[in-house]
């Protein structure tokens, strides 16, 4: 009985070794074919279809992705501004797969959607321009009053309320499980669209000031990677913004104005913990806004900012329902797109389904809850 064999390219399967920074030798200890990685890795080979297969599998990617005879080419990561553990990091499988989704998703948007456009406050922000006085046009611009942001149910409520904002000024907001631990967010901008993604590892809260710290990027034309640590001059600038966006002056004055610190550090963690609860906003963006305004100091910031480091959890995969995971890992705004170029014919049922990363079968319980969503909001 014959095995079917196809030609796998050694030039595609060396260049994709190379990009994901693994060794032969973790190939042929990893996936169980018969194949001959080290000889593949010099020549093309003839290999059977089922360990064709395996490692793709082992790839995540089609098998036909492997008989293509052009190396893999991943996307430009744009700014890296990605650090762990004080050490600099190479992009990571994981990671590289998160940003060529967001890529395709772009170059989707530009080709779909060619009459719409993100926008950005009217006047020019650099990083000479002062944060507070950025943070202010940024946030006149989202349009979110000090009333709105307090006064939402919960940090889901919070966390739509800032992500609806965004999608009003036509920025894609995705929310996705980033399983690289270097990072928390990225963003990227072309052709008039821009995306901001974000972890669903961490909470609402923090995911709001991870969405706002990568605006500020978009605007300032420095999107790509980054973890959201100070260790470089754009992300102090951009942290800083982000947290002045979320605790203007006058909503400090009137919730934190007779706030004191420095009694205990169980005092001081209790009260960064409700005032964190009050504002809607994270403790991180808090602190940071503290400190710049002069009600902590730096030395109280860095000990607040350890303790708080230690207290956050580890990130869990979050549960929940199929529909509200797959709707938020393309954002609501691009749905409804997909939705709207579907209704004029620009796009067959199954293609929406490719973009919206559901079966065709599904796409119309999909649109349901979608617009059950749209009511709810």
């Amino acid at each position: 009985m014959s095995t079917v064999s196809v030609s796998v390219s050694a030039a595609r399967f060396r260049s994709m070794l190379e990009n994901r920074r693994w060794t032969l030798d973790d190939i042929a200890a990893s996936v169980a074919t018969t194949v001959d990685v080290r000889a593949l890795a010099l020549d093309d080979q003839e290999v059977g279809f089922e360990d064709l297969e395996a490692l793709a599998k082992y790839f995540k990617r089609p098998w036909s992705y492997l008989l293509c005879d052009e190396p893999e080419r991943f996307p430009a990561l744009g700014q890296d501004n990605r650090t762990f553990a004080n050490q600099r990091r190479p992009a990571s499988a994981e990671l590289m797969a998160e940003f060529e989704a967001a890529t395709l998703m772009l170059d989707a948007a530009a080709e779909l959607f060619p009459d719409e456009s993100f926008s950005v406050p009217p006047a020019r922000i650099t990083r000479e321009v002062d944060p507070a006085q950025a943070a202010e046009d940024i946030r006149a611009f989202l349009g979110v009053s000090t009333a709105e942001q307090v006064g939402v149910r919960d940090e889901f409520a919070a966390l739509r309320l800032w992500v609806g904002a965004l999608h009003a000024r036509g920025v894609y907001v995705s929310q996705r499980r980033l399983r690289d631990k270097t990072i928390r967010a990225f963003s990227k901008a072309r052709d008039g669209h821009a995306l901001l993604v974000v972890d669903t590892g961490d909470t609402p809260y923090a995911r709001i000031f991870s969405a706002l710290h990568e605006y500020c990027h978009v605007i300032l034309r420095t999107t790509g990677i980054c973890d959201l640590d100070r260790h470089s001059d754009v992300e102090r600038y951009c942290n800083t913004v982000a947290a002045a966006v979320l605790l203007p002056m006058v909503l400090l004055a009137a919730e934190v104005g007779g706030a004191t610190f420095g009694t205990s550090p169980e005092a001081d963690d209790e009260q960064v913990a409700r005032l964190s609860h009050r504002l809607r906003v994270s403790q991180a963006a808090l602190l940071i806004r503290l400190r710049d305004v002069g009600t902590i100091s730096q030395d109280v910031y860095d000990q607040l900012e350890m303790r708080r480091q230690h207290r956050r959890p580890g990130r869990k995969r979050k549960g929940g329902q199929f529909y509200a995971s797959a709707i938020n890992k393309v954002g609501r705004r691009f749905a409804q797109n997909v939705f709207r170029s579907m209704d004029d014919g620009t796009v067959d049922r199954q293609d929406a389904g490719a973009l919206l990363g559901v079966g065709e079968h599904l796409v119309d319980r999909y649109r349901a809850e979608l617009l059950q969503g749209d009511r709810e909001t």
